[in-house]
């Protein structure tokens, strides 16, 4: 009996060594590629502030997209070597569930342990793509891979109030280093000093009292958050006591130098700074995962996906968002059911989500509704165009997901119906879930042809000022919405208008803008036929007005601030500056929060 017992072990043994072999090296080999990939994202970060320094602002955008590249790119790669590392075995469940404890154990005291776990997951997802993945494969729901904040005090530093608040203001502008020099530091400080202090009277007694008695401290990250045209520093104003006003002072380098150009403090203004319209800052750091820790502190309702997401680490915000999502549901109450979104249906995609949801989830019909022609894929495909632009506070982020799960019970017969209707080849139903396979995930906002029908005539003037600003801003970074109905534009709680549906979108430098021609023959103006040529990038701006037909008062105001968008010649100077290379300032705050006065004829810089 031991010998048959002996002869089994050493018939076994050598199956599970080679498989303790195969998962080692395909454990191994995952995490060379997450150093890989995050060594090759810090490089494009760390030339940030030199491009700043230079002007280099077509580079910015450059690099912006490359970065973009670089985790899809990396994964892609380490998919193809592990292909080959685990050969026959590549779709073994039991040699995954081993590479992933030893990954786990290779990762355990990693700094960035949670965006290396979200890096084997995305890894692991490439390979088995549609095939059944189970949760043990995956760093995800367990608490054990749910990072908890930790210490950010190697991130920041402080100055004592001790010697006055101004001459601590000062200290905290001359320790940034930069090799270009300012126009005018002492008169930015002054204005800097001074609208901190009203800040702190206005919003936080406690700092302002403590601040007036040379008491507390300034902090501030060591590193700078640079975006486009501008830069960051990000801090606060500390009490003794602990409280706090958090702020944000954007640096701009100018054709004569570097100027201050405004602050904005308190949580509420920093969340527009990090809001959801804009794109990704670029951050000089190795520990990403505690400058979200810090970036919490200063604007708690934030939540951790959103801070992920800000400072560029798009994949692992998803990780976070689907925690976020799970924890939510699973807070909420039974009968908090899915719901087609409010608004008008779309043609292309079904959109729903609970009534008390900040997210709406988007999926692509299986047909289209008349008149729209595209297929899947040319939506798909505007929405990684969409990913890579420059959204300039006007266009929603997405976030797309592939097999995303959902509680089945949170669905109604009627909504299933409706889904199984529209979107059939895209869900599937295992036990309690429902499966999405394609999904895109949007915040939710009150669509403009719902809000424009509860609001008084101020709040109509200054949304319409607005959604024609919001057109206007698209159209100076090359970006033409195409349906530009008001049914396809949202208002955030802040009153800014953005768009959302991207099945149209194109690069503005793409389209025709032309006069509609005149007839000769009254009759073809009303034939059903058209009378002229007409190619497939052809616009006709004095047909916009179209967009406008329900609601005549709205029209009103839009023309009072907007008349020029139904003439081709304003598009077609956009093109000409976007063809010159000319990059037009978008400033993510209010133009009352800059140093400098606003300028008195041009209402339309209220926002940039």
């Amino acid at each position: 009996m031991p010998k048959q017992n002996t002869q089994i072990l050493l018939a076994a043994s050598p199956n599970d060594a080679i498989e303790h072999v195969i998962a080692t090296k395909l454990a191994r080999a995952v995490f060379a590629g997450f150093e890989g990939m995050f060594a090759a994202f810090l490089n494009i970060t760390l030339g940030a502030q030199s491009r700043f320094e230079q002007r280099q602002w077509l580079d910015v955008q450059s690099a912006m997209r490359e970065r973009l590249q670089v985790y899809e790119r990396q994964v892609k790669s380490v998919s193809n070597a592990v292909r080959i590392i685990a050969f026959k075995e590549l779709h073994d469940p039991r040699l995954w569930e081993q590479a992933k404890h030893i990954y786990g154990e290779m990762v355990e005291n990693h700094e960035n342990q949670p965006i290396a776990h979200t890096f084997f997951n995305s890894t692991f997802g490439s390979i088995w793509d549609d095939k059944k993945i189970r949760t043990v494969h995956l760093f995800v729901l367990k608490a054990k891979y749910r990072a908890k904040p930790r210490p950010f005090d190697n991130l920041v530093s402080r100055i004592s109030l001790q010697n006055g608040f101004t001459h601590a203001v000062a200290q905290l502008i001359y320790r940034q280093a930069f090799r270009v020099k300012f126009t005018d530091l002492n008169k930015d400080v002054d204005a800097l000093q001074r609208t901190l202090t009203l800040g702190a009277k206005q919003q936080c007694r406690q700092v302002y009292e403590l601040m007036s008695l040379n008491d507390g401290f300034i902090e501030y990250a060591n590193s700078l958050f640079f975006r486009n045209k501008a830069c960051y520093l990000i801090g606060r104003c500390i009490a003794k006591n602990g409280d706090n006003m958090p702020f944000a002072v954007a640096i701009l380098h100018t054709e004569n130098g570097l100027k201050l150009d405004a602050v904005m403090m308190g949580a509420d203004q920093l969340s527009l700074l990090f809001g959801f319209a804009r794109t990704y800052f670029m951050v000089d750091t190795d520990q990403p995962a505690r400058y979200v820790d810090y970036l919490s502190v200063l604007m708690p309702h934030k939540q951790r996906f959103e801070l992920f997401n800000a400072i560029g680490f798009i994949k692992h915000a998803k990780t976070e968002f689907y925690r976020y999502k799970v924890d939510t549901t699973k807070n909420s109450p039974t009968h908090d059911k899915y719901i087609i979104a409010p608004g008008t249906p779309g043609m292309v995609m079904l959109v729903f989500t609970t009534p008390h949801s900040d997210y709406v989830y988007k999926v692509i019909k299986d047909r289209f509704s008349a008149p729209k022609t595209s297929t899947k894929a040319q939506v798909m495909a505007k929405y990684d165009f969409v990913k890579q632009a420059d959204r300039v506070g006007r266009l929603v982020d997405t976030h797309e997901f592939r097999y995303l799960a959902f509680d089945l019970s949170r669905f109604s017969d009627e909504l299933l119906e409706q889904m199984r209707a529209s979107i059939g080849n895209s869900m599937a139903i295992s036990n309690k879930a429902l499966v999405l396979k394609h999904v895109y995930v949007e915040r939710k906002m009150t669509p403009l042809n719902l809000y424009i029908n509860q609001c008084d005539n101020k709040q109509l003037s200054n949304v319409m000022h607005d959604y024609g600003k919001a057109i206007k801003d698209l159209a100076e970074a090359n970006i033409f919405p195409g349906d530009m109905l008001m049914k396809n534009f949202g208002v955030t709680r802040w009153g800014r208008v953005v768009f959302y549906d991207y099945d149209e979108i194109c690069p503005l430098t793409d389209c025709e803008f032309r006069d509609l021609p005149t007839s000769q023959n009254s009759f073809d103006e009303i034939s059903c036929e058209s009378y002229f040529d007409v190619a497939e990038n052809d616009v006709f701006p004095s047909q916009f007005n179209v967009f406008f037909s329900a609601n005549k008062q709205a029209f009103s105001y839009f023309c009072q601030q907007h008349h020029n968008l139904f003439s081709p010649e304003f598009w077609q100077q956009c093109q000409n500056q976007i063809n010159a290379g000319h990059l037009a300032d978008v400033y993510p705050y209010k133009q009352s929060w800059r140093f400098i006065p606003k300028p008195p004829q041009d209402a339309s810089c209220s926002w940039s």
